[in-house]
Parts: C-alpha cells; structure tokens; sequence
C-alpha cells in the first residue's frame, strides 16, 4: 500500500498541471482579440516555393500581422472582432510600388508628346518649381490615395524636396504627413541637394539630419517603413554627390534609390559615371535603381555582384519611349527586381495591373516568345520583389505569418471560367475587381471607394493647386494633418 507521502506527489502534480492550464488559458482570455478572420478564401500567398493556390482561412492578430494562414476551415474556436466569409473570392497580398512619386498624381497627362528631358522641364521646371510645401501636402496625398485605390498598399515615394525649392525639410514635412494620413505603408524617399551646385557637403548633412530629428517628434506607425535616399549622382558631374550619399547612408543606417540609365538620350554620359557608384561605396544591397533600362554587360555583371537591385517602371517606360530593360537577362543573371508605377505624371495610371500587363507584353514583343515571362512571375515582382528591393520583405510582399496584413481581396466573376488563375489575375483582372483593400488588417477600400477620405474633395484641392502652378499663383493655407 504506497504511503501518504506517495499519495500525496501525484495530486500535487495533478493540481499544478489544472493550475496552469488556468493561467494558460486567462492569459489567452486577458490577450486582445484577433482582428480579422477570413475564411472560405482562395489565397494566392506568393509566398517562395508556394506557387499553388488554396482555398482557406487567413487569421489577422490585434497587432495586424497575419497569426495564421492555412488551407480548409479555421480550428472550432477560432474567432476575431470581425469575421468575413469570402464564398471563394481571391486573396492577394497588397501590391508594393518599389517606385512611386506620389505628388505627381496633380500632373497627369502632361507633356504627353514629350521623352524624358522634355518632359521633367514641363513638370519640374513650369509646375513644381512654383509650388509651395502646402501645395504637396495636398498632391501627395491625392497620390497616395489613388495607388490605395488601385490596390497599391506600400509604395516607395520620391518626395519633393531640396532647399533651394521650398526651405529646408519643409516639403518633406508635408509630403509625410500626407503619406501618414492616406493610410498607405510608405518608404520616405529624402531628396538631397546637388552637391557642389546647390549644398556643400557638411550642409547637406545638416538638412538630413534635421529632417531625421524631425521625424523622430512625430507619433510612431508601422505604416512608415523608413527613410531612404532619392539618389542623384547619376545628374551630377562629380564623385563628391555619390560619397556624400554613401555618408548620409552609413551615419543613419539608411538605403538609396538613384534614377539611373533611365533614357536613351544620356545612356553613354550616366554609363561614364557608374565607377562612382562603385568607388563611394554606395553599390551594394542597400543600393536599387531606378529604371535601369540600358547597362551594358559590364555594368549588369557589377551590380548583380554587389547584390544590388533595379524597379521596373513599364507604364512609365512606354510613355516616356525610355526603352525596355531586358527582365529575363537580369532575372537569369541573379539582379534582384522589383516593380513600380512611377507617378501619374508618367505612368498617367497608378494601376499595378495595367503595369504587369504592359510590362508582360512588352517583353514579350522584345523577346518575340510568349514562353520568356509569365503571368506568375510579373506577380511576384510587384509583391515579393518590390518588398525584397525596398528592404522589406521580412515584412511585405506575401501572405505569411508574422508579415503585416496587407492584402486585396479580388472578385473573380468577370474572368469567366479559369483555365489558370495566374493568367486571369494578371491579363484579365481590372481595378473594378478589385473589391476590397486591407493594410494591415483594417478595411480602406471597399468596392473601390476609400472608407476613411473623401478622395473626392482630395482630388479638387489637389487639381485647384496644380491649376495654381501654371500661373505661378500661391495658394494660402496650412497643410491638414
């Protein structure tokens, strides 16, 4: 017969063990609830090495980051302030924009008959030169509700900037409270002065640093993704552009992303100058292009060593007659590539699908093979390569647990029947399929209208201001924030 003291280990083990089921289970009770759940869903996750799609579930936690994505029906129990049941509608993540300038949506259509040098003076020199920092306020976040809109959820944006346009940081100012107000995740993109025209560079520093010490004053968001450099040594005449940029970079631990080789008119002058890219020490991963349409072999060998990256702009490409860069040689060298529809001003459409398609067929042509790129591919590179060169695909890009939520939800029925849902999403689907936008979880479009502006009177203080421009008229006011 076992002693009191046997008797007695087994039911102190039993009671410790309901102990912490209890404490288990309060604290999962005490934990904020689930913000979404999504069930009945076919989910595209572009996640690596998971090309087939799935019917399934998607679990969005109290902090916006996907907790659990999986295929059949949620666990019994599983719930969320909000559940939805798709009935087989597709999920998507969000589209990124590796190369977005958003204050350009003011300016569609202009210049329409004009290549690049043409028609940066009808934009920059007739237009923005006149605007004041107010004015961007209003042009960037019109911008940034239009690429919501067509299911754009984190871009990379070239703000306006430099001291000789409109004081120290003070467009930069307002171009981020914009971005912050739009809902949309965003990279801020600093725009440095010309080194040796316009700044020295101990000036230069300065202005950076007091556009980081600003930043660092304003309410914290995951929905900035960070600051980044709009690169400018592929316009400068001296080494001293890309070192200033490199130091800027170093001391705040911060990338770059530099037009370059962007049209045919200057391809030889802006391939004189790539040693400098590599003599600062500004080529290397934290380093992308711009466009990149016309490196030579040499060129492309160097970057693809140094792990660096380029943004495929192809809406903007053909407008502009830039050139198309040859994707499929990049991709099979190791470049990294991403994907962006550049501003409105000349893109004209912040429209990622018309951007896949155009790019698509213009490879095609180049190639004459319609084996060379495929639908699925063009998809990944305006997720998962855009959110790999922007430096954020821990975060972005896929439908993964731990990354932010940021996802579309796309209505089928207009494709018909579906012999490849990689083909219908990128050559048959149009904006108006795209029925619902979420950033990290929350609900911003709906059917096409943006829940939380009136894009409305956006766009009619934006156009007001743009119209302003043209005759070099101000416009008083103080940016709304």
């Amino acid at each position: 017969m076992p002693s009191p003291k046997n008797r007695v280990f087994p039911i102190a083990v039993a009671f410790l063990l309901i102990l912490c089921a209890w404490v288990a289970t309060a604290t999962l009770r005490a934990q904020a609830p689930s913000r979404l759940l999504l069930r009945n869903v076919r989910l595209f996750t572009m996640a690596p090495g998971q090309q087939d799609s799935f019917t399934g579930y998607l679990l969005v936690g109290a902090d916006g980051r996907i907790a659990a994505v999986h295929a059949g029906q949620p666990p019994t129990g599983t719930t969320a302030a909000t559940v939805w049941d798709g009935h087989g509608e597709w999920v998507i993540p969000g589209f990124i924009s590796a190369h977005s300038h958003l204050w350009q949506a003011a300016f569609r259509g202009i210049a329409a008959d004009k290549t690049l040098p043409g028609w940066i003076n009808g934009l920059y020199r007739e237009h923005a030169a006149r605007a004041q920092a107010a004015d961007f306020y209003w042009f960037t976040l019109n911008g940034a509700l239009d690429h919501l809109q067509h299911g754009i959820t984190a871009a990379y944006d070239f703000s306006y900037g430099g001291a000789g346009h409109c004081g120290e940081i003070d467009c930069d100012q307002q171009s981020y409270r914009a971005e912050m107000d739009s809902g949309i995740r965003f990279l801020h993109g600093y725009q440095p002065d010309h080194i040796g025209a316009e700044d020295t560079p101990a000036m230069a520093m300065a202005r950076l640093k007091r556009l980081m010490d600003w930043l660092e004053t304003q309410p914290k968001s995951d929905r900035m993704l960070g600051v980044m450099i709009n690169g400018s040594t592929a316009f400068n005449t001296t080494l001293q552009q890309a070192t200033t940029e490199r130091t800027m970079m170093t001391t705040w631990n911060i990338g770059n992303q530099s037009h370059y080789l962007e049209p045919p008119d200057t391809v030889a002058a802006e391939r004189a100058k790539f040693p400098w890219f590599e003599q600062s020490g500004l080529l290397g991963p934290t380093l992308y292009f711009g466009h990149f349409i016309h490196p030579d072999r040499a060129i492309l060998s160097a970057a693809v060593r140094a792990h660096s990256g380029m943004s495929w702009n192809p809406l903007s490409n053909g407008r502009l007659a830039s050139g198309v860069p040859d994707i499929p040689l990049y991709l099979k060298m190791g470049l990294r590539v991403g994907m962006g529809v550049d501003g409105e001003a000349s893109a004209d459409l912040a429209d990622p699908l018309e951007n896949m398609r155009t790019g698509l067929y213009a490879i095609r042509d180049k190639y004459q093979d319609a084996t060379v790129l495929s639908p699925y591919q063009v998809l990944f590179l305006h997720t998962m390569g855009s959110a790999d060169v922007m430096g954020v695909k821990d975060k972005l890009g896929s439908l993964e647990v731990g990354k932010f939520a940021d996802f579309l939800v796309i209505d089928p029925t207009s494709f018909g029947a579906i012999f490849d849902p990689y083909a219908s999403l990128v050559l048959a689907a149009e904006q108006r399929d795209i029925e619902r936008v979420y950033v990290g979880g929350e609900l911003l479009v709906e059917h096409g209208k943006l829940l939380h502006q009136n894009y409305r009177n956006v766009l009619a203080e934006a156009t007001r201001r743009a119209g302003a421009t043209a005759q070099g008229n101000v416009i008083p006011g103080i940016a709304q924030h």
